[in-house]
């Protein structure tokens, strides 16, 4: 029964999802890193209360109706896209958006410098680095600390996802470099150890520029979830996951196959955090905290709370940067109420669909440098919400103020200058 409860449940929010997509495309794919953290927890919930051990928390989960909580904030965050797009898209619809141009040079020409300065720079580094493809001490997470140009991880970070929406920008002014570059994207992620998220993040850039760029406007069909190439796309990546594993056999204390562990990997941890808060705060009716200020570095909390070795290690680990997957909307039911939670989470959701409508506004209006930095901003949001971790959105918080600034300078400008 208990499976089946799950089983329904994560139904229910596939079935949600899909009709969402079907409604509205663009939406969809401007929020798809939010939604593929929320389909990939309500699987990994299933399998955890199916009492599988939890090895990041030294503990056997078990039933705490974690699906059913989920799913609320599921509905919670479509519904706040939803209403916020509304009013985004109307407050901002008669704005003019800014164009980047030097001297006779247009923009689309200086985005093609822009990626060909990029991709120079990070197979530069990469092949004068120890390549983790081939490597069984390197891997994409210690990278950076062996590579011989580490101050290029500034402009070249970890997956690149910028360059993979600025080729699909780019695609309508120089087709055949486009899939040149592609192919070198492809490549150099390839190389540098990445795996499903690293594909996953660029794949969602490219269609995010492609879908925003086209002519036409584009309807989501079923078929093409079965499509041969995205088919294809998920038995290379599980391959090239099941290869890297079978070299560093991660989980060899749990005493699981290459197969096995691959399998725990994706759908026994994604949802941990998430099911130890609903556990503690809704299903053990521990109190809350009450702390707003725990959202700055939410991960860090959580962690700390469920973290089953030393504290030492637990210093060491965060210092280094790492940390543990899906914080959010964990950290909101450990400071708040079920109740109070789900209405935070609709208001906070709101400052992802005001960067989302930034975002197709200034792609359909043609503005290709501050459209791909946009893009970076909404992706760094994204990740400030899924881990939990606020204190990076002070950039994109700072880059949005100042761009709404001059482009309402700008605007006032130009009315005065009618007038005059």
């Amino acid at each position: 029964m208990i499976l089946a409860f799950n089983i329904l449940i994560t139904i229910i929010s596939v079935v949600i999802m899909l009709y969402l997509l079907e409604k509205d495309l663009g939406l969809f794919l401007l929020s798809l890193l939010i939604f593929v953290q929320y389909i990939w927890m309500f699987f990994s919930l299933t399998v955890i209360e199916s009492g599988i051990y939890i090895v990041e928390q030294g503990r056997k989960g078990y039933f705490v109706y974690s699906t059913l909580v989920l799913l609320l904030f599921f509905v919670s965050t479509i519904i706040s896209l939803i209403f916020f797009k509304k009013i985004f898209t109307s407050s901002f619809e008669k704005i003019k958006v800014t164009k980047i141009k030097i001297k006779q040079i247009k923009e689309p020409q200086i985005i093609l410098f822009f990626l060909c300065s990029i991709f120079f720079l990070a197979f530069l580094n990469l092949f004068l680095s120890p390549i983790p493809l081939f490597s069984d001490k390197v891997t994409k997470f210690n990278f950076w600390e062996y590579a011989k140009l580490p101050f290029l991880k500034a402009f070249v970070g970890n997956v690149m996802a910028f360059v993979a929406f600025g080729i699909a920008l780019l695609y309508r002014y120089f087709k055949k470099t486009s899939i040149v570059f592609f192919i070198l994207y492809v490549t150099y992620l390839l190389l540098v150890g990445q795996k499903f998220s690293g594909f996953f993040l660029g794949l969602t850039g490219a269609l995010i520029g492609f879908y925003f760029t086209t002519e036409k406007k584009i309807k989501f069909k079923l078929k093409w979830v079965f499509n041969k190439y995205l088919l294809l796309f998920v038995v290379v990546m599980f391959t090239l996951v099941y290869y890297k594993y079978s070299i560093s056999k991660p989980f060899r204390n749990l005493n699981l196959t290459t197969l096995e562990a691959v399998f725990y990997r994706f759908f026994g941890l994604q949802g941990h955090v998430f099911w130890g808060t609903t556990e503690q705060y809704i299903y053990l009716d521990k109190p809350n905290t009450w702390n707003i200020i725990e959202l700055w570095k939410g991960m860090h909390h959580l962690m700390l709370e469920f973290w089953p070795w030393r504290y030492q290690d637990f210093i060491s680990v965060t210092t280094r940067g790492v940390s543990w997957t899906n914080a959010y909307p964990s950290i909101l039911i450990r400071i708040f109420p079920l109740p109070i939670a789900l209405l935070i989470n609709f208001i906070l959701v709101s400052f992802l669909s005001l960067m989302q409508t930034l975002l197709s506004r200034f792609i359909i209006g043609k503005s290709l440098f501050i459209s791909i930095v946009l893009f970076q901003l909404l992706i760094w949001s994204s990740f400030a919400y899924t881990m939990g971790y606020f204190s990076k959105l002070i950039i994109p918080v700072i880059v949005l103020i100042l761009l709404i600034l001059f482009n309402y300078l700008k605007f006032l400008t130009n009315t005065n200058g009618k007038k005059n």
